[in-house]
């Protein structure tokens, strides 16, 4: 089931419309069972088939959720770095087929990821397994906006917005678009995250 966070509902922005593709996936036939150890090096790169059992599966809800979130931008005037515009201004989205890149990580104590903006046109990341922390923030995911002032404005969401979190949760799955800045607030002693991470450049 899909849930799409439509311009001006806990987005990113009013006067840009952008949206951010959230959806809650079935891990049950796609992960392994995971033993991840709580000591080990901040950030771990599995190799997929040792925690996935179907990859293609879940590649399959990455690129759903990416073109719906291509689709909703495609409503809201296009993406700015693979849309198309007509001569009366009027914009349809169109991404060329192509595979998403894919990888899986365990992110530890002290593992976090100051804002940067993606160069990829989508991303996003799916969690397969978190223990639980003893802070809600700790080891989640944040898009922000990236323009000047949008710290600044007195008015939440006018004119720009705030920023969204996704906290680890087994089988929440976010996508984006490239041009928002996100964040990755620092893991907690005790605490270990598995994601899978992906983006799709046109």
């Amino acid at each position: 089931m899909s849930t799409m966070l439509k311009p001006g509902e806990k987005t990113v922005t009013r006067l840009w419309e952008t949206a951010c593709g959230v959806r809650r996936i079935d891990l049950a036939t796609i992960t392994r069972l995971f033993d991840i150890p709580l000591e080990g090096p901040q950030q771990e790169f599995l190799p997929l088939e040792t925690a996935l059992t179907d990859p293609d599966t879940l590649r399959a809800e990455f690129i759903s959720a990416m073109d719906e979130l291509e689709q909703e931008h495609g409503l809201q005037g296009g993406v700015p770095s693979y849309a198309a515009t007509d001569e009366m201004g009027l914009s349809e989205a169109r991404r060329p087929d192509g595979a998403i890149k894919m990888t899986v990580q365990v992110w530890r104590r002290g593992f976090e990821i100051p804002q940067y903006a993606s160069s990829s046109d989508l991303f996003g990341w799916c969690f397969l397994h978190a223990t639980q922390p003893r802070h809600e923030d700790s080891g989640s995911v944040a898009l922000l906006d990236p323009r000047a002032g949008s710290e600044g404005t007195a008015m939440p969401g006018l004119p720009w917005g705030r920023e969204v979190t996704f906290r680890p949760s087994p089988g929440l799955l976010a996508v984006g678009p490239g041009w928002l800045t996100s964040t990755v607030r620092p893991v907690e002693d005790g605490q270990a995250v598995v994601v899978a991470v992906a983006s799709k450049t046109a």
